[in-house]
């Protein structure tokens, strides 16, 4: 792929860091008013009623719908980059892929849903911690649905990769046109949200293509600022543009990958932006035990407006969730990291650990 020589993806690091405090804005906001999940999110701007336009404002800019697509591109060009990347013959990469993915998600994910569950004990049973921790479900921590998306789609990568190696980008582009064909017909996949959700892993995985970097040339000139606000708004604009949304998302990603002033922006690549992305992942999890707590919760928040009082629990939730996702990213996230690393390396031949053969007489 075009683009293999980079090691880093600052910029991708902290857009990543970004979209993790907007899903934390997003659901705060909506936990004050449940009715907006259907009188505003599935709505144009132009389709909601006027009392809700302030709301519908707030939750188009803290967009996490959008937060989620980028997460899934930004997995697929990540992903099957390194898988890429990986030396010797594809099946030993595919299985060691399979370990360090498992153990990149679950050290993180099981202490978080155990926490959840231990601040509000007598809303779940052990059916429900057992089932989220090992992610056949999401009932405790609802974002988790995501991180089971992320499990569904290793094999799919898996796949990606070998035709990429194959085929090169024709390869990534033909399983791009059965990938968005099982948008619609979800009998292509088996899991239902592989079969909404996947298209999205495989678009990502063009992004260090040269299918990527001729979609950075042509986006050039217009620079990544108004992508992101294309990306952002559109669809609170226009109804049926997901794909649309879906394409800008993945030049945006193309530029911070390809062009060297769009992936050195400072509001990206900046000290607290890359400190941020590091820890995304704890984040986007540990921001969610908080919101089971809202007997903690002054009584006169509830008596402001939704925005305004989400805005306001946001502003306390974002820095607990910093902390929390810091001390899980050094005590948990590294040494399964570090884990998944020294078990994949396990099975590697290494002549240094052979022994010379001892001199015959």
């Amino acid at each position: 792929m075009g683009g293999e020589s980079k090691q880093r993806l600052p910029a991708l690091d902290g857009l990543r860091a970004y979209a993790a405090l907007v899903v934390i804005v997003y659901h705060a906001i909506l936990l004050f008013d449940h009715g907006l999940i259907q009188r505003v999110l599935p709505k144009t701007f132009w389709q909601v009623d006027a009392s809700d336009i302030w709301a519908k404002a707030w939750l188009s800019t803290f967009n996490g719908a959008a937060a989620v697509e980028l997460f899934f591109l930004l997995s697929g060009c990540v992903l099957v980059r390194s898988l890429d990347a990986a030396k010797g013959r594809w099946l030993s990469a595919s299985a060691s892929f399979a370990i360090k993915r498992a153990l990149r998600i679950y050290p993180g994910l099981i202490p978080c849903v155990a926490l959840t569950a231990a601040v509000n004990p007598t809303a779940f049973s052990w059916g429900d911690i057992a089932g989220n921790m090992a992610l056949w479900n999401f009932d405790i921590v609802g974002p988790s649905w995501t991180l089971q998306v992320e499990m569904l789609a290793i094999p799919l990568l898996l796949i990606v990769s070998l035709l990429h190696r194959k085929w090169s980008a024709w390869g990534i582009l033909a399983a791009l046109v059965v990938a968005v064909i099982a948008r619609k017909n979800q009998g292509v996949f088996v899991a239902p949200l592989l079969s909404q959700f996947g298209y999205l892993f495989v678009l990502g995985s063009l992004v260090p293509s040269q299918v990527g970097r001729l979609a950075a040339s042509l986006a050039r000139p217009a620079g990544w600022i108004p992508i992101v606000v294309a990306f952002v708004f559109l669809r609170q604009c226009l109804g049926g543009m997901d794909l649309v949304t879906a394409a800008l998302g993945f030049v945006l990603l193309a530029l911070l990958y390809h062009d060297d002033r769009a992936a050195t922006a400072p509001v990206l690549v900046s000290r607290v932006p890359q400190f941020l992305g590091t820890i995304s992942f704890g984040i986007y999890l540990w921001n969610v035990p908080f919101f089971y707590m809202p007997y903690l919760l002054p009584k006169a928040l509830w008596s402001l407006d939704t925005v305004t009082a989400g805005l306001i629990i946001a502003a306390g939730i974002v820095p607990l969730s910093i902390l929390l996702a810091t001390l899980s990213y050094r005590l948990i996230e590294v040494p399964g990291i570090a884990l998944g690393t020294r078990l994949t390396n396990l099975g590697r031949f290494d002549p240094r650990r052979v022994p010379a053969p001892e001199p015959t007489n």
